[in-house]
């Protein structure tokens, strides 16, 4: 027997310490609830349960994008269903003014009507944003850049690939210009001079007594309501000069294009003489022109386009759209192509999942009076209101297309955001029984550890009572 060393205590106390580091483990998971304290307890299961995390972390702030996605969706439905409302009004206008009944002053009114909720439209689109970005302003299609600033794309559809896109204009568009013989003479009009002269149905009535001025004055302010200018001018109507130099005068359309018409009719020949024009002349404006450049990566040999006026509208197969608008007052005809390049950035991608690439982009295009075309209605006739209902028919086609896109848009969000729970759900599950202690199992752990660390105190004071009955050998 030997005292300098008590091996069974150092065994007690050696088993005591690790059931103490196990005991302080044990205690940790009861009070963190974590099962995984730290890495030397599963560094496999933790690697796992970190990347679940950022996973599941993810999934959560993708839900929550998804309901930022429907609340943008919702807030463009509130200004689209604002501008249904516009353009059923000035349908109804319009359709009133197609009645032959309503004589000039009327149609003054509903041409006021009109151009009010021409900017109300307009006022609607610039307004109508969410955090700050605009909605149905044309902010949120497509972008592209254009070797030429007279030639923009201003709609690109989403089946039109990233590329570079190659045209030539070989010619721009005109306005109608009608040439008169009518100058400032000094005459007045004489009463078998008096009478009418109609334009593009809208007469005006020349009265005996006036002079060269006011005659010019009066088709000035008449022809204007019916986007036709009259201008004095000695450079075959380019440059506008004052009527008192004696200059031809000429009648021109403000907008550009073949369907731009300037009909005249005269009620008799002493004015037609007076004014310088012939009774039945017609002229018209005429639209761009220009040729497609087939690439590997822009225009294929199947696209094709229509002109009108200073637009081009290019199509191809599975719902590729493009239009290009030409200014025609600075674009150059028949010269070097010119190249626009489709990028993927304009619309609003909206991050729909926790990995790359699992987004959704809304592309709303520009929804204003010129993006719609219902800018230049004119309610002075009844071809011209008749006109003008069909435009509006087809601006409220293209906002019934946009709803129903932007339906499908939000319908899309919430399948997201349900499919996103569900995956959040499950994962939170896995991550839950690879990190979260079992409290039942890990109390009757604690308890089995607590009894043996009991057992073995108990221990430790007997194995210190042995040494003492050498004493009994020392007597």
């Amino acid at each position: 027997m030997r005292i300098n060393h008590n091996s069974l205590a150092l065994n007690a106390s050696d088993h005591f310490a690790k059931l103490n580091t196990n005991i302080a483990k044990s205690m940790e998971r009861l009070s963190s609830g974590t099962k995984i304290t730290s890495p030397a307890d599963d560094s496999a299961g933790l690697a796992i349960a970190t990347r679940m995390d950022a996973q599941i972390r993810g999934l959560k702030r993708a839900s929550l994008n998804s309901n930022d996605g429907i609340s943008v969706i919702q807030s463009a439905e509130g200004g689209l269903n604002e501008i249904h409302s516009i353009l059923a009004r000035m349908r109804e206008l319009a359709v009133k003014a197609a009645n032959d009944v309503e004589f000039e002053e009327d149609r003054d009114s509903v041409q006021e009507e009109i151009d009010s909720l021409v900017e109300e439209l307009n006022q609607i689109t610039d307004v109508t944003a969410f955090n700050g970005e605009k909605l149905l302003n044309g902010n949120m299609t497509r972008r592209s850049l254009s070797s030429e600033y007279s030639i923009q794309a201003t709609y690109i559809s989403e089946e039109v690939n990233v590329g570079i896109y190659s045209l030539e204009v070989t010619a721009v568009a005109t306005q109608a210009l009608y040439s008169t013989g009518f100058s400032n003479s000094g005459a007045i009009v004489t009463a078998d001079q008096a009478g009418t002269i109609t334009v593009n149905g809208f007469s005006v009535a020349i009265t005996e007594g006036m002079t060269a001025t006011e005659v010019y004055s009066e088709l000035q302010s008449h022809l204007y309501k019916i986007g036709i200018d009259v201008m004095a001018s000695a450079d075959g109507g380019v440059t506008e000069v004052d009527f008192a130099t004696g200059a031809s005068v000429y009648f021109k359309a403000q907008q550009y294009g073949s369907s731009e018409k300037i009909e005249i009719g005269v009620s008799n020949d002493n004015l037609a003489a007076f004014l310088g024009i012939t009774d039945g002349d017609s002229v018209s404006g005429t639209d761009c022109e220009a040729t497609l450049n087939v690439t590997d990566d822009g225009f294929s040999a199947t696209a094709t386009f229509l002109t009108d006026g200073n637009e081009i509208s290019i199509v191809d197969r599975s719902g590729f759209k493009m239009t290009v608008e030409v200014d025609p007052d600075i674009a150059p005809a028949g010269g070097a192509a010119t190249t626009i390049e489709v990028l993927s950035a304009g619309t609003m991608v909206i991050q729909t999942g926790s990995n790359q690439g699992e987004q959704l982009a809304i592309d709303i295009p520009p929804l204003d009076a010129k993006g719609l075309k219902v800018d230049n209605l004119i309610m002075y006739t009844h071809a011209y209101a008749n006109e003008a209902v069909n435009l509006i028919d087809e601006a409220v086609k293209k906002v019934s297309a946009i709803r129903s896109k932007l339906g499908a848009y939000e319908n899309r969000f919430e399948d997201i955001y349900e499919n996103l729970e569900v995956q959040n759900e499950s994962l939170t599950g896995a991550y839950s029984r690879l990190m979260d202690t079992d409290m039942a199992e890990e109390m009757t752990n604690y308890t089995q550890l607590d009894v043996l660390s009991q057992a073995a105190i108990s221990m430790m004071q007997r194995s210190n009572e042995r040494p003492e009955s050498i004493l009994q050998l020392l007597q």
